[in-house]
């Protein structure tokens, strides 16, 4: 377990199985070249640790935190807090990004977990199950949301009746129901979370595991906060030096 300060934060990531996909939504493999993929720029900090994350509570006994950053991705057992080692993320055979921007896991739209990944003005859906590449679209078939890049990304299905996708971009957050595929509006993030001491954010997931109530990790530069999210309260911050043995900003 890892602490913020004074109060215990659970450093194991918890790969966050955050799923928006449109069922209705058209995705066709790329023609273009990738010089084209990465139209849209990400507001994230140059000097992101954690650009994107999602949970795979799938392939192995324990879930397992993926971490990526620039072209590389780390395994972190969250329930052991134990680092798992580095891989290229051209193991996303298929994927047309060089880097991902953001990531969440939609466990509602189809019969498999599906891993979307965000790049600029693109997303790319990745089958975790069956390992397979599904397509890229553009981020216009959210359609309302007001956003030309995403930088993170996580699902709330605690505050809503209905799964509902929260996409930040800059200083600015907006919320997508993924059952019904409807924009539901935007906010600033200093509104919406109050107490966080960032203006961005550059990845975020969902711990299940480690506290009673779902804790929400997000992550800027090299730092993280935490924030209950059924209570709506920051509960501190910390560094990702925290996350042990993971190779990034070291």
């Amino acid at each position: 377990m890892k602490r913020l300060f004074a109060l215990v934060i659970s450093g194991s990531m918890v790969l966050i199985n955050q799923s928006c996909q449109k069922s209705n939504m058209k995705e066709e493999t790329p023609t273009v070249k990738n010089s084209t993929l990465n139209a849209g720029v990400s507001a994230k900090a140059v000097g992101s640790c954690f650009s994107a994350t999602y949970i795979d509570t799938w392939h192995y006994p324990t879930p397992q935190l993926y971490i990526f950053h620039d072209n590389q991705y780390a395994r972190y057992d969250v329930i052991t807090n134990t680092y798992n080692g580095v891989n290229s993320i051209s193991a996303y055979a298929g994927v047309p990004f060089s880097s991902f921007d953001a990531a969440y896991v939609d466990t509602w739209s189809y019969p498999t977990p599906q891993l979307y990944i965000f790049k600029g003005n693109q997303y790319a859906r990745y089958d975790i199950l069956t390992n397979t590449y599904q397509g890229v679209n553009s981020l216009s078939a959210y359609a309302g949301v007001p956003f030309t890049s995403i930088d993170a990304a996580y699902v709330d299905t605690w505050n809503y009746p209905t799964p509902q996708l929260m996409l930040f971009s800059g200083t600015q957050y907006a919320r997508y129901d993924i059952l019904t595929n409807t924009y539901k509006g935007v906010n600033n993030i200093a509104s919406g979370y109050p107490g966080v001491p960032f203006s961005t954010f550059d990845a975020t997931y969902v711990d299940t595991w480690n506290y009673p109530t779902p804790q929400l990790y997000i992550f800027r530069g090299n730092q993280y906060a935490r924030y209950d999210i059924p209570t709506n309260s920051y509960k501190g911050v910390n560094t990702t030096a925290a996350y042990t043995g993971v190779p990034f900003c070291r």
